[in-house]
């Protein structure tokens, strides 16, 4: 391992060099830690003067190992700083002696102590843990990265799709955005699900955006982001107050990447209906048809009534056919109807549809690539009847043929109502 020696003088030093012993001489020596691009591992023994470790605005430690008079902390891509005689250093928050500022003081205990560790007299304790400096304390940090699902690009946070987020008020939280993924989808929070997608607008209090360290407005923010844009400190800080109740964050550029995730303020709980919810069973067959099952009917592509106020749960088992509820019976993404509803386009899983009491009189199921497998939801204020109707319809419920049984059926859905058909005397019509 190298060794680099100081000065006797009070020197300024950021430990970079990989596999090197920074060796502090006399004087009093100030260490700014800074993350490497790649793994680093550098060890500091000084034990001459008084000495300070500097950990910078967005400064990340990801771990931290504890001894009785030495410290070991894991930052940002696994750069690892080794500290010897770690107690007769003092530790500065936030604080950058290049540019003259300094942060928040703590002595070894003190700063171990935020970790909710306690030096130990002898051995090591350590633990995990997710925080970044920001306004001269360590916050917690939410790493935000996409990735490709079934319906579209999802959030994850920390390696987490999308996850409900429990906050309190008062606490400022940091979204970092840097990773490559993460490069073109800004992300805001909303009282609306699915923010400005779904007619809502970003907050505007107790949210700040920054780039390279400075400041911008959303605007501004979100103009630095593109797929071929490579983003340094990209940082969203929220902090809620305790007037906020439940929020949900967002992406500024595509609809549906957070899967309406919540933002739960002072362990709100949100009031559910009480009401039974009904299980309807959902699968593909081949590429042509939907097929439900419910309340021991089957059929494919049916004409479906829901009653307004109540609850259905759409088991769906339909790989590569993203299940979607829409206010216009089109393919794609667009035309959502997200309201009472949770995880609205997926392909496998449970989509949960508590009908609003405004709901349309008509809605649709489609899927998101193959637009033949549709029909119409008839919605109602009083379902007194089954939920399928044993007739198929692919069009607006408006035009919709009543029902019909028997071979009939077979010959509308085979050759359809724009074709002549001369049927034989083998069948009973």
């Amino acid at each position: 391992m190298a060794t680099i020696n100081l000065s006797s003088n009070n020197d300024i030093i950021i430990p970079t060099n990989d596999s090197t012993d920074y060796r502090g001489l006399a004087g009093d020596d100030t260490y700014i830690l800074t993350s490497q691009k790649n793994s680093t591992s550098v060890s500091i023994i000084d034990t001459e003067g008084n000495n300070v470790i500097q950990l910078p605005e967005w400064s990340k430690i990801k771990s931290i190992v504890v001894a009785k008079t030495a410290l070991k902390i894991t930052c940002d891509d696994m750069t690892v700083f080794t500290i010897n005689g770690a107690d007769k250093f003092s530790y500065d928050i936030g604080g950058n002696l290049t540019s003259n500022s300094l942060g928040n003081i703590k002595t070894f205990t003190e700063f171990v102590n935020i970790f909710n560790l306690t030096p130990p007299s002898s051995g090591t304790v350590n633990t995990s843990t997710n925080k970044i400096v920001f306004d001269d304390a360590f916050r917690t940090l939410f790493e935000v990265t996409v990735k490709k699902e079934d319906n579209g690009n999802k959030y994850y946070l920390n390696n987490e799709l999308s996850p409900d987020l429990a906050l309190s008020s008062g606490e400022k939280y940091v979204f970092d955005l840097n990773d490559a993924t993460a490069s073109n989808h800004p992300l805001s929070i909303s009282e609306t699900k699915n923010g400005t997608h779904n007619e809502g607008v970003s907050i505007s209090e107790g949210i700040n955006y920054f780039i390279k360290g400075y400041s911008k407005t959303e605007q501004e923010f979100s103009s630095s982001f593109s797929s071929d844009n490579s983003l340094e400190n990209a940082f969203v800080v929220f902090e809620p107050s305790s007037d906020d109740t439940v929020l949900y964050y967002y992406c500024l550029f595509h609809n549906g990447m957070a899967n309406d995730a919540k933002i739960l303020i002072d362990n709100y709980v949100e009031k559910i209906p009480e009401v039974v919810a009904t299980s309807i069973a959902v699968q593909s067959v081949g590429a042509s048809d939907y097929s439900f099952t419910t309340q021991g009917l089957q059929a494919n592509d049916p004409i479906l009534t829901l009653e307004r106020g109540k609850t259905y749960e759409f088991e769906v088992s339909a790989q590569g056919h993203p299940f979607w509820i829409k206010t216009g019976q089109v393919s794609g993404s667009s035309s959502q109807y997200n309201d009472g509803i949770t995880n609205n386009g997926l392909s496998n899983g449970k989509l949960i549809f508590t009908v609003p009491s405004d709901a349309p009189s008509t809605l649709y199921y489609i899927c998101q690539i193959h637009s033949n497998m549709t029909g119409v939801i008839n919605i109602v204020d009083n379902n007194n009847g089954t939920i399928i109707e044993t007739s198929s319809s692919n069009s607006d419920s408006s035009s919709a043929s009543p029902p019909v049984y028997g071979y009939s059926l077979d010959i509308e859905l085979a050759f359809g109502n724009d074709q002549d058909f001369i049927p034989t005397s083998g069948y009973d019509i």
